[in-house]
């Protein structure tokens, strides 16, 4: 991933780490990206201090192909911050919901219904990234105006409903969009 600069939060002696978790903090912390991490004793999520030219999306999907690499078909989470917390965190869904608007989550979940999948797919191959989930968010994935009106035109080709760029940026995600497209009347021929 990149150079060793990142650092992880300091260990006690009655903290056992398991494989996945060293691998995790040793892989986060090649990434020029990461500033400092600390993972989860389960390995299911990291805590990051990143590099403010790299957002949590990114980190997030750069793990996990490393992780896979290293034959670990692992997907934790990952939570940008902009401090550790003090002491090793032990669930990021919990660190997330305490900090709130101070944290950025990046949890892949896949999609969750057909016109999920589909949008998933459709900005994936438009994005020209390995996979899109449900909870990802427009312009975290690399979108911007242009690339909306490209794909906003794609989906009123294929479904034949029609949502502004403004609609787009505010349902942000795949499965708050597919819920705005549900909405709309969709053809009984497509996915729903």
């Amino acid at each position: 991933m990149g150079r060793e600069t990142g650092t992880t939060a300091p260990k006690t002696a009655s903290e056992p780490r398991t494989a996945l978790q060293a691998l995790i903090e040793q892989t986060l912390t090649r990434h020029p990206g990461v500033r400092e991490a600390a993972v989860t004793p389960d390995g299911a999520g990291a805590v990051v201090v990143l590099d403010e030219m790299y957002g949590p999306l990114e980190i997030r999907e750069d793990l996990r192909a490393d992780l896979l690499a290293a034959g670990h078909p692992a997907d934790p989470a990952v939570l940008s911050v902009s401090t550790l917390p003090t002491g090793r965190p032990d669930s990021v869904g919990e660190l997330a919901a305490e900090l709130g608007e101070f944290a950025s989550l990046s949890r892949y979940e896949p999609a969750g219904t057909e016109l999920e999948a589909a949008l998933a797919d459709r900005l994936a191959e438009l994005l020209a990234l390995p996979r899109v989930g449900a909870l990802d968010d427009f312009v975290d994935l690399g979108g911007d105006s242009l690339t909306a009106v490209r794909f906003l035109t794609a989906l009123q080709a294929e479904f034949g409903a029609a949502v502004s760029v403004v609609e787009l940026f505010a349902a942000g995600t795949v499965r708050e969009l597919a819920r705005l497209l549900a909405e709309r009347a969709l053809p009984a021929d497509r996915p729903a």
